[in-house]
């Protein structure tokens, strides 16, 4: 029991230190008439900012009714006149809507928000809603199918144990 104790701790402080400290990968979900995904790091760095009002990550891969594509998303402040923005001109879809900002931060160094968030578009659309989720690291998966396998691996090695009772009658 011990052995296997020490293997899994020992496992397990290889694999927190074999990932270097990064951005952590958020997964955005929009539905509504179409469903868009896409994945971005929480804290970007913008390569448009407007101080104040807004910032555009251009270039970003992602779906649109699971058809691979690339689109330019804004992200407002809650003071802009939107608080996102998605253009994509292979698709043939684009649209700004207003809302809270999704990100907190200077439009320079911003952090994403987790959450669901309503996206009112400003042409007469019904609303699309934002799901924005961390995405699990390989690091906690690795450690999860250790931890799985340290358990079954007990369970396997778990001795079966004979009850004898004496009967009289």
């Amino acid at each position: 029991m011990k052995k296997y104790m020490l293997l899994a701790a020992a496992g397990a402080a290889v694999l927190a230190t074999a990932a270097p400290t990064q951005a952590k990968p958020y997964s955005f979900v929009i539905t509504g008439s179409q469903t868009i995904k896409f994945v971005l790091d929480s804290s970007p760095t913008p390569p448009i900012v407007d101080p104040g009002n807004y910032f555009v990550l251009a270039g970003v891969n992602g779906t649109i009714n699971n058809v691979a594509t690339t689109f330019d998303l804004g992200f407002g402040s809650p003071s802009y006149f939107f608080n996102f923005g998605l253009i994509n001109n292979v698709v043939g879809f684009s649209f700004v809507s207003t809302g809270v900002a999704m990100y907190t931060g200077s439009e320079s160094a911003p952090t994403f928000k987790l959450g669901t968030f309503t996206l009112t578009p400003n042409t007469p659309e019904p609303d699309y809603t934002m799901t924005i989720s961390a995405v699990p690291e390989p690091v906690s998966w690795a450690m999860l199918m250790a931890g799985f396998g340290g358990i079954g691996a007990r369970m396997r090695r778990r001795r079966n144990v004979t009850v004898r009772v004496a009967y009289s009658g």
